[in-house]
């Protein structure tokens, strides 16, 4: 019975019923079951199929033809094709191929000359014409698509068939239509000549050049340029002399003092983290850093699942789930079978596809709750194993504001520790210094220098060999101007971003040299008038002798309402944030009102680069795509390849940038906060970007399979269909989009930028400063240090790896041959990710934390996104499953509507789960500690009292304590002194630099060497007893 959703109808030739009537009842039962398993529209065919391969009855034989095996002779169908019988053949090779043949209606009789045959699901694509006739050409005069004809190599007879291709090719072995870059309308002379250009275009001797072709020269030109002039930099830069080396080796002595160093033991220096540290279990950057390296393993577990369970659902049901979309096509004959069998197997499989996407759907949603739940316990039994200076903080708010000439300091710690009766270490006043912030940060180098607390001060600086000068200048006067013109100004300098503890004796004639104490220029008096006219902010930290201590004096306060000082109802609560995520000049006194105005403020000016972007770079790429001419199946060359790249890059850039800055200018509080929203812009800006590049994509793919005169299954042209959910639905555009996302996604977006960004982030440019600093004698101590600190590290990572499990989860919309590759090369990319992060945390940034788990909540809440497309896609893929005339399908704004819903609906039961149930896998409290605080503040150096500037220059010039508390510059925690009265226990020495002329293999070899059993048990249980690395005193390099 032929039934309304069923695309062709079922036909059985006279020589097929002659077969049949002559096989035997096992053999009816087989086809029977069949062409059940086909009209239901499921997943059975498969599971037939799999059981005839290997069966031994009747007149089957073990091992019948199967689809995959055809696929090595070049055939597409399954077991038809040259293998397979004509109209006038015995037997099919299997039942299988019978019922493929029975849903085409039919089998295909062989390429003649001046017989039009249909192409369809079960023809031969690798079919070629005979020689007499060796043109294929399409007969669109009988109304019927798909409908090839083989005819002479002449113009003639391409053109009676079909006017629109009248060119000849018999190297293609096709008649075809002109091939000119931007041509609207052939000449149709049966040559590659355009008779009219598309907008933008000149016609010429009947080809089409680009208006805009010398700006496009003028622009790669420029580029080039500059890229030379760059390259002619760095050559000059490494074929100086040194001159400088001395200088080197103490800014790469501060760059290894600055990373991340385990906690203090004994008398030595801190140690860096060994290369065998356990990332997602040990506390190295706060356990912000451990949810996020935790996060990224459950992203490649999830893609591994989610590939191996696609794997495991072709190989018990259908292989063709695994090659579905990828077949190839090098003509419009081909194109119409792979179409064809494409849409025939597409709703084969789309029951069992559809069933797999509710299993994706399901488990995804589980497994990322639970992961969720599981990076809350983790958090908190880091939280609870690991004491830090929150624990022992309570903060307080609500103050009145005073001026910096009182004792505020002194008044808040005698009011507390009278209303609690528990002693206080001492408090921390938050103040408003932003304006006169490199007036406060001068006085702190100033401070330093004058403590003389570096062991390198006596260190000689080195002179230039005789003649080296002039040796570098003769090399290139023009470079070496440029940079004394940078390097040996007088006034401060703008790439420093760590400061100095010694006085640098180099600097240029009549400078005061940088780190130089500068009392007659500013003395110690305009100091205190400077903190004397500050104003507080209304805000404090107070600090207790126990975490026992802090949590009663929260609670005696709560309860009490408060505390009046100063006229002021003053409240408390438990600090959840550490000292060295605290932007100090960020904490003002503000307002919703302040803050609603910020938040616009930095949306409209995310918009306004997002839209800089579009109408710059993306209009004009746009414009070009939509003018090309598609005939055929042309498509842009490789330099409009390359431009679409750069498109997408400088937008990826610009916005990691932008949304940097904004987030900056947003002022918060804790770094924390700016974090979550940076990464939240970050990810909206990304989204936004591939929003558009889809976009592109689809329009692209839709005017080449225009060009290529591609149509529906039904025969209807797409350049017909007016539907944008026909157009989306038809298989031809299928096959194109899943095609490009998969090529968008890996490795352009997977994998390619993260093995660029170690080069371009950390490799070259301490390469660059390396040779800049050696070879120029300008430059001082503090300048070099500047320049040889790498890069700060955020967690804008957690806004790429959701970007790209969002690209995965999009692959569910296409055809099933990319499922499996996408995620498996997606687990793979994450795994390197993984490793470059590993090694950049351990060895590359300098010293940060990351307290809160606030970015690893709202990451944990953009999962919901690609949950929320697997379930679309689900929609997708059921709707209609059954036929247009079936009560389960939806057309037109309906069924957008419809996808939206389900959507958003995921989004909000997703955000209900993680407010409301991940809490309640919580674990149980501890009992609360009853270490003492300065065992905690002996072994970290970043406390209340040295990460606040104000702090520590109204301890020395107001209170004038001896020795008074020292700031923290990073990479300088040996120049801090101990003073437990102030609440300053931390006192080391000078910690050991590394041995900067060993590559990363050498040290990946010297961590490892004798590891046992007993360290990697040791290492997976998450213990700091590693082996330790080799650290030696930096060698500049030669």
């Amino acid at each position: 019975k032929e039934l309304a959703w069923q695309p062709p109808p079922l036909k059985i030739s006279a020589v097929s019923l002659q077969w049949v009537t002559a096989m035997r009842a096992p053999v009816w039962v087989a086809v029977a079951l069949d062409i059940v398993a086909y009209c239901a529209d499921s997943a059975f065919v498969g599971g037939v199929d799999h059981l005839l391969r290997g069966a031994e009855s009747g007149s089957l034989k073990p091992g019948i033809a199967h689809h995959q095996e055809t696929h090595g002779a070049g055939v597409l169908v399954s077991g038809v094709g040259r293998r397979a019988v004509s109209a006038t053949a015995a037997k099919p090779q299997s039942l299988v191929a019978w019922g493929a043949t029975l849903h085409a209606g039919g089998l295909e009789e062989p390429m003649t000359c001046g017989k039009s045959v249909v192409a369809g699901a079960t023809s031969d694509k690798w079919a070629k014409c005979p020689s007499e006739c060796p043109l294929m050409a399409e007969h669109i005069g009988d109304g019927v698509h798909c409908n090839f004809r083989c005819v002479e190599a002449t113009t003639a007879s391409c053109k009676a068939l079909n006017p629109s291709q009248p060119v000849a090719d018999v190297e293609m072995g096709v008649c075809r239509s002109c091939m000119v870059e931007g041509c609207a309308e052939c000449a149709m002379d049966g040559t590659d000549t355009c008779g009219k250009c598309n907008p933008g275009y000149t016609l010429v001797d009947g080809q089409c050049h680009s208006d805009f072709f010398y700006v496009w020269v003028a622009a790669l030109l420029g580029v080039a340029a500059v890229m030379g002039v760059v390259v002619a930099w760095f050559v000059d830069l490494v074929r100086r002399p040194i001159t400088n080396a001395s200088v080197l080796a103490h800014a790469l002595l501060q760059r290894s003092r600055g990373k991340l160093r385990m906690p203090k033991e004994g008398d030595e220096g801190r140690r860096l983290w060994p290369l065998t540290t356990n990332m997602t279990r040990e506390d190295v950057a706060g356990p912000g850093m451990a949810l996020a390296f935790n996060f990224q393993v459950a992203i490649v577990v999830w893609a591994l699942i989610m590939g191996i369970s696609w794997v495991l659902l072709a190989k018990n049901i259908d292989s063709e789930f695994l090659s579905l979309g990828l077949h190839r096509a090098e003509n419009a004959r081909q194109n119409c079978v792979v179409v064809a069998f494409g849409y025939v197997t597409q709703r084969r499989l789309l029951f069992a596809k559809t069933c797999y996407l509710v299993f994706a759907y399901v488990f995804s949603f589980i497994f990322f709750i639970a992961v969720g739940a599981r990076h809350v316990r983790l958090f908190q039994r880091m939280d609870e194993e690991c004491l830090t200076y929150k624990d022992f903080t309570a903060r307080l708010f609500g103050l009145p504001l005073v001026q910096g000439m009182d004792r505020l300091e002194d008044e808040l710690k005698q009011a507390v520790a009278s209303q609690t009766g528990l002693p206080v270490v001492g408090v921390s006043v938050c103040w408003d210094f932003g304006d006169v912030e490199d007036d406060i940060m001068e006085s702190l180098e100033d401070d330093l220098v004058q403590r003389r607390a570096d062991p390198d001060t006596d260190v000689d600086q080195g002179a230039p060999q005789e003649g080296d000068e002039v040796k570098a200048r003769e090399q290139c006067w023009a470079f070496q101007m440029v940079e004394d013109k940078v390097f040996g100004s007088a006034k401060k300098d703008i790439l420093s971003r760590v400061d100095d503890c010694v006085a640098s004796p180099r600097g240029p004639p009549g400078s005061t040299p940088r780190g130089t104490p500068r009392d007659s220029e500013e003395p110690a008096q305009h100091v205190k008038q400077m903190l004397d006219e500050m104003w507080s902010t209304g805000q404090a930290f107070v600090v207790f002798q126990t975490e026992k201590a802090r949590n009663e004096a929260v609670n005696t306060i709560r309860a009490a309402g408060g505390f009046s000082f100063r006229g002021e109802m003053v409240q408390m609560e438990e600090a959840d944030h550490e000292p060295a995520s605290v932007q100090w000049k960020n904490v003002v006194p503000s307002s919703w009102l302040w803050l609603f105005k910020r938040t616009l403020g930095g949306i409209g000016t995310i918009f306004m680069a997002l839209a800089t972007w579009v109408f710059a770079f993306y209009a004009p790429y746009a414009y070009y795509v939509m003018s090309f001419n598609y005939a055929y199946g042309a498509e842009p060359g490789i330099v409009s390849g390359l431009a679409f790249t750069m498109i997408v890059v400088i937008g990826n850039a610009m916005m990691y940038f932008v949304c940097g800055e904004v987030a900056d200018r947003m002022r918060f509080m804790y770094n924390d906060d700016r974090e979550v929203y940076y990464m939240l812009a970050y990810s909206f800006a990304c989204i936004c970007n591939v929003v558009l590049d889809m976009v592109v994509t689809f329009y692209m793919a839709y005017r080449m399979m225009v060009g290529m005169d591609m149509a529906t299954y039904q025969g209807t042209p797409l350049a017909e269909v007016t539907s944008f959910q026909m157009i989306f639905e038809s298989y031809a555009m299928q096959r194109s989009l899943g095609q490009n996302l998969f090529a968008y996604a890996f490795p352009s977006t997977f994998l390619v930028p993260f093995l660029i960004e170690p080069f371009a982030t950390i490799y070259l440019p301490y390469k660059l400063m390396s040779f800049l600093v050696r070879s120029h004698k300008n430059i001082s101590r503090h300048d070099a240090e500047g320049l040889m600190m790498p890069a700060v590290m955020d967690l804008s990572r957690y806004a790429d790896l959701l970007l790209n499990v969002m690209l995965a989860a999009l692959i569910f919309f296409f055809p099933g041959g990319f499922t499996h590759r996408i995620f498996l090369w997606l687990a793979v990319s994450h795994i390197i990710i993984y490793a470059i992060d590993h090694y950049k945390v351990l060895r590359c940034i300098p010293a940060c934390y990351f307290a809160s788990d606030s970015v690893d909540w709202w990451a944990q809440w953009l999962l919901s996104i690609p949950c929320a497309i697997i379930i679309s896609a689900t929609v997708f893929k059921a709707n209609c499953q059954r036929g247009a005339d079936s009560d389960i399908c939806f057309r037109g704004l309906p069924f957008l509507a419809m996808i939206i819903a389900v959507f958003c609906a995921h989004i909000a039961l997703h955000t209900v789960v993680l407010l409301f149930v991940v809490p309640l896998f919580k674990r149980k409290e501890l009992p609360q500690s009853t270490i003492p605080y300065k065992e905690v503040a002996a072994k970290f150096p970043c406390s209340w009292f040295s990460s606040n500037p104000v702090h520590c220059l109204r301890s020395k010039h107001i209170y004038r304590h001896s020795p008074p508390c020292g700031f923290l510059f990073v990479g300088k925690e040996h120049c801090l002194r101990s003073n437990p009265e102030l609440g300053c226990y931390f006192e080391d020495a000078g910690s050991k630099g590394e041995d900067y002329t060993t590559g990363v293999m050498d040290q990946l070899k010297s961590c490892t060497a004798g590891v046992s059993l007993a360290n990697l048990k040791s290492w997976a249980g998450g213990s700091q007893d590693s082996i330790d690395d080799k650290e030696a005193e930096p060698k500049a390099e030669p």
